[in-house]
């Protein structure tokens, strides 16, 4: 038996579904979250599928949608040049 890869164009090229990650964007534009696209028998192919494997509960995907948070699909290599989680994000005030 033969398995499948799954493909999906992003950032201008066609690359296998494993080799990207969800990224979850704040609303004032801070990465805060990442979720890997494809790993075992898994996978993340559409915002919704990643949506609701963050966010279980319908209210609480509606409510971050509601707040501006955005997911976005990304090749790992884009995420490894771009994005740094541990950043302190420079728009929360910082506790007194």
């Amino acid at each position: 038996m033969t398995a499948l890869t799954l493909m999906v164009e992003v950032d201008g090229k066609v690359r296998p579904l494993a080799d990207c990650t969800w990224i979850t964007w704040a609303p004032c534009g801070c990465p805060c979250g990442a979720l890997t696209a494809a790993y075992g028998d898994t996978a993340h192919a559409t915002e919704e599928q990643a949506w609701r494997e963050q966010y279980p509960l319908k209210r609480e995907r509606a409510k971050y949608q509601r707040q501006g948070y955005r997911l976005e699909l990304m090749s790992w290599g884009r995420y490894r040049a771009e994005v740094d989680l541990a950043a302190r994000c420079p728009h929360v005030k910082a506790a007194t």
